[in-house]
């Protein structure tokens, strides 16, 4: 299997068991329903009663398969929060380094896949910023993979709207995108038309 392959594979596995977790795993709930367990990550509750959903969840489910996916055969190690090679004038101050959320490397610790989540619609900047690490030429090489994944709860036309605009700056990564409660809708947010 190619790295994508393996990539595509986990991404599955991934929103299957977030959508089980989301069902039958929050706190809210307290346990309620019958879950099977492929993963002891629950959503917790607000002050508010209400149930919080992050990209921590969604990143964690994902690592929780990656190495499902290792111990059969897919030979790669991760760093999380990995600092960037580059820099990046995020507010208009000095250049920083920024981080991945997730980094794959293959087993000589070459960066083979950089990796964002993010969770319920971020602001513009807030893709943008995550979006500008991931488009740059500097970080990596033209074989490097580069993932932006989005989790939302609930999904609309204004959702789609605003996502299709965020989206339209992406040059290099590939944007997956699940909503709790509709499913994959990538297609639909990168092909949405007014």
């Amino acid at each position: 299997m190619t790295n994508q392959e393996h990539i595509e594979k986990v991404l599955k596995k991934t929103f299957e068991i977030i959508k089980e977790v989301y069902e039958h795993q929050k706190e809210t709930d307290g346990g309620a329903g019958t879950s099977t367990k492929q993963s002891r990550i629950i959503f917790p509750k607000k002050r508010d009663n209400s149930t919080r959903i992050s990209e921590q969840e969604l990143k964690l489910i994902f690592i929780e398969q990656l190495n499902k996916e290792i111990e059969i055969g897919w030979d790669v190690f991760y760093s999380v929060e990995t600092p960037t090679q580059d820099t990046y004038c995020i507010t208009g101050k000095t250049p920083q380094s920024g981080n991945f959320d997730l980094v794959i490397h293959d087993n000589t610790f070459k960066r083979i896949v950089l990796i964002e989540f993010k969770a319920n619609n971020a602001t513009t900047l807030g893709h943008q910023k995550d979006l500008d690490k991931l488009n740059n030429k500097n970080e990596q090489d033209e074989n490097t993979l580069r993932y932006f994944i989005e989790l939302l709860n609930n999904t609309d036309n204004g959702t789609l709207r605003s996502l299709h605009k965020k989206m339209e700056v992406n040059e290099r990564s590939i944007f997956k995108c699940y909503s709790l409660q509709k499913g994959d809708i990538t297609q639909e947010i990168l092909s949405f038309q007014e």
